[in-house]
């Protein structure tokens, strides 16, 4: 058994780095200026269209926020007037920001500094604008009590949206566009876009109305640009040591110049790109904002600087390393609701790297690996490291990949390029082999697609009603369909179309309520900004939000506990049909007494066939399972001809959702987490090993499945610990991948180490774990979310 390590460790990096990262480790602060200003337009703005006051509020806030250049930075910019802080966003949701501000420093977990009382003060004044204005207010006003009833069950739950107090976030921008054209380059193709339209025409009086807000947005972030190139110039006047002079008097060259203008250099390029990401930030906050391919988009910048003899490979390295720290300088602030069970601040800025080029060659380039070096130096939370994987891809590099993991812990995602390119194309999305991963572990094409994420579908639930005759067995309440006595079901197929009629009806309430969501954002909270990004809108004279990337646009609908629906179902099909060991009298009966005084049932249901141990059986279960949730789905669309898929992922809300769960055929009783990760067996039941799990889980039709899916996997730290095993490891994932998985992820760390993070929190301050699609610092999470980590099956022989 390994001996709990006292400490984590990172590889050493120069002095500069160090401090930043160092200070970027603090407890995160609250800022109120994007609120407060953001309000202040609005007051201005009344009788505008809702477009061009989105508009103007960004561009109040990008004039009036508090900017800081901190010592020793070279890319500079922050998302907030903190070096790492969380900003309100009241137009989605306001009220918890009044409610919870006394709770924010001693919360359990994802607690920051304490709001000072002028901060309280000015907050009781501006977020009370926002009564029955916020979006969240409207949706509640809006959806049926048909649609409340079952979101507020649990059964499903629309997320990512108004109900989580976030934007929609979920898209990677053309930073390639702003980097090569600037954004007057943009602005040049949105005045020639006016100069065409016809005002006498409401069609184009609408468009006119949207590429006038691109406009201000855009100038806005020009002027942001300067505000800092002028601080930068302030700043060098003053400076006495001549070496830090030089850099400040750089950063006001490479400020005036981008992103306003393209890029001349990989310094220019990576300022660029950040002072974007920032504008994008602030604009709509919220999980899974990317970064795309940097290692695609920034290399012809890098290699010219190289060739020229204008940057070496180590000044390259520092200068990533630089903007991976800078990534971490925003939150996502969440009510201690959503907090406990998204714990961590999942920001969720995900970068993609590897795969193939368009034209299918390999694309790893020097640049990859740079990416590699400076996360292993670095090692923080908010950066997401997704590696895509697929044959034509180096051994070298994938290697590379797994032995920084190991340092981490775990932190990357793998990711099948051969699963990933045929789920786009079966969704109908252009230029399928540059995909990127966005929030959590959603597919989707920089540029060409819109896909975000929508609802949390709980499926164990509808199981339970299906097995009910549609009422819930902890409430007693009525929430699904007349399913008949089941005592009475005499064989499976009874069972299943007592399932399948349950699915069929709650479906198109959970559509309903995702579909007002996103109405809502088209209506009141467009992104002109994030569109201006996007040449297909500029082109349509439409916003992001409006449905103008359909049918390249989806948003997916997250199944949670597949794998317990299906544990369950084959356990019926086995224990009650096939060897008749139990009738199904006896089965309802159990499962209403929780299995007290039914102890030999609880035996024998739990002792049935379990997804993750390469059974087909159970296997072919979990299959049809998603295949049938998958196809009733396809029958609906979204707004403006917007596409609802398919993913198998929980985010953290397999426990809460399984709070509201009675006890099912699995063996699983009341109560109880679900499921986790989203397509990951259930905790503890994957006992055959690592290889039987990803073959059952490669064995899954994933084409059902083009939302994306999560398979979380838990690996003792001896079994990465020399060369022989990082290879076996990375065979591991390359089989995966080259076999029909999608995303597999992995925590490298031993339960005795997180038992003893638990009782000595002080010697495991960075100690990084995978908590779901994301990483975050295990002593910052709640102790339910630290001890299902722990629960999860530990696999010490690969």
């Amino acid at each position: 058994m390994e001996e709990p390590m006292r400490k984590t460790s990172h590889p050493k990096v120069n002095e500069r780095v160090a401090k930043l990262k160092e200070k970027m480790l603090q407890m995160p602060e609250i800022c109120i200026e994007r609120g407060y200003l953001f309000t202040e337009s609005y007051r201005e703005t009344e009788n505008e269209p809702p477009v061009i006051r989105r508009a103007k509020g960004l561009a109040k806030v990008l004039n009036g926020m508090t900017l800081g250049i901190d010592d020793g930075e070279l890319i500079v910019g922050r998302t907030t007037s903190k070096p790492r802080g969380g900003l309100l966003i009241p137009e989605v949701q306001w009220k918890w920001y009044l409610d919870e501000m006394d709770l924010f420093s001693t919360r359990k977990w994802d607690r920051t500094a304490p709001l000072t009382n002028e901060e309280k003060a000015k907050m009781k004044e501006f977020l009370p604008f926002w009564k029955n204005q916020s979006l969240y207010e409207k949706w509640q006003a809006m959806i049926p009590e048909s649609v409340r009833k079952i979101h507020e069950a649990g059964i499903y739950i629309s997320n990512t949206g108004v109900v989580s107090g976030v934007h929609l976030s979920h898209a990677s921008v053309d930073y390639e566009r702003v980097l090569n054209s600037g954004l007057r380059g943009v602005k040049k193709q949105v005045d020639e876009k006016i100069e065409e339209l016809d005002l006498s025409d409401m069609k184009d009086f609408e468009k006119h109305q949207f590429l006038s807000a691109v406009n201000i947005t855009l100038e806005a972030a020009i002027a942001f640009a300067e505000r800092y190139a002028q601080l930068a110039r302030v700043m060098s006047q003053k400076e006495s040591d001549e070496k830090r002079k030089r850099e400040l008097e750089k950063i006001a060259e490479t400020c005036e110049r981008v992103p306003e203008n393209s890029a001349r250099s990989f310094h220019e390029a990576l300022q660029s790109v950040w002072l974007t990401y920032i504008v994008l930030r602030i604009e709509g906050l919220g999980p899974g904002m990317a970064l795309g391919r940097p290692d695609q988009y920034l290399y012809p910048f890098y290699k010219k600087d190289i060739e020229e003899g204008k940057l070496t490979r180590e000044e390259a390295l520092e200068l990533i390393e630089l903007l991976l720290i800078k990534i971490n300088d925003a939150v996502v602030l969440m009510s201690s609701v959503f907090a406990e069970q998204l714990a961590g601040f999942p920001t969720l800025a995900n970068i993609t790297l590897g795969g193939v080029t368009p034209d299918g060659k390999d694309a790893v380039n020097d640049l990859s690996y740079l990416f590699l070096d400076a996360e292993k130096n670095t090692g923080m939370t908010i950066d997401e490291i997704v590696i895509r994987v697929n044959k034509k891809n180096p051994d070298a590099f994938l290697i590379k990949a797994c032995e920084v993991n190991k340092i981490l812990t775990g932190k990357f995602k793998f990711l099948s390029d051969d699963t990933a390119i045929q789920q786009m194309m079966v969704d109908g999305k252009p230029n399928a082999r540059d995909y990127v991963t966005v929030g959590c572990y959603t597919p989707t094409v920089p540029v060409h697609s819109f896909s975000t994420s929508c609802a949390m579908v709980n499926i164990p639930f509808m199981l339970e009603l299906a097995l009910n005759n549609g009422v819930s067995r902890l409430t007693g309440e009525r929430l699904g369909p007349a399913t008949g006595d089941p005592r009475k079901f005499d064989s499976y197929d009874d069972i299943w179309n007592a399932y399948k009629k349950t699915v069929e009806a709650i479906m198109p309430i959970g559509v309903t309520s995702t579909n007002i969501d996103k109405q809502l954002y088209a209506g009141f909270s467009q992104y002109p900004f994030q569109s201006s990004l996007h040449g297909l809108l500029l082109e349509k004279g439409v916003d992001i939000t409006s449905g103008g990337m359909a049918p390249a646009a989806s948003q997916s609908h997250g199944l949670v506990g597949s794998p317990n629906v299906g544990d369950s179902l084959a356990a019926i099909k086995k224990v009650v049909f096939d060897d008749k060991k139990i009738t199904m009298d006896e089965l309802i009966d159990a499962l209403d007494r929780n299995f007290k005084d039914r102890e030999e049932i609880h035996h024998i249901l739990s002792s049935a066939p379990k997804f993750g141990n390469g059974i087909e059986y159970v296997d072919s279960i979990v299959n049809d399972v998603v295949t049938q949730f998958s196809d009733e789905l396809s029958k609906y669309k979204g707004i403006g001809g917007t596409k609802h898929v398919t993913a198998a992922a929980a985010g953290t809300s397999h426990l809460g959702l399984g709070s509201l769960v009675g006890a099912l055929p699995d063996g699983r009783k009341s109560g109880e987490p679900l499921s986790e990760g989203g397509i990951s067996p259930h905790q503890g039941r994957n006992v055959r090993g690592a290889t039987a799990t990803l073959r059952s889980v490669a064995s899954l039709n994933h084409l059902k499945l083009t939302g994306g899916s999560v398979l979380n996997v838990k690996v003792n730290p001896s079994e990465v610990k020399d060369e022989g095993k990082i290879r076996k490891f990375a065979s591991l994932i390359r089989t995966y991948c080259e076999t029909g998985g999608y995303l597999v992820q992995f925590n490298i760390i031993s339960g005795d180490t997180l038992r003893d993070a638990q009782k000595h929190p002080e010697n495991y301050r960075d100690l990084l774990v995978r908590v779901a699609t994301y990483s975050a610092y295990f002593v910052e999470l709640s102790p339910t979310l630290q001890d299902d980590i722990i629960a999860r099956t530990e696999f010490q022989d690969l």
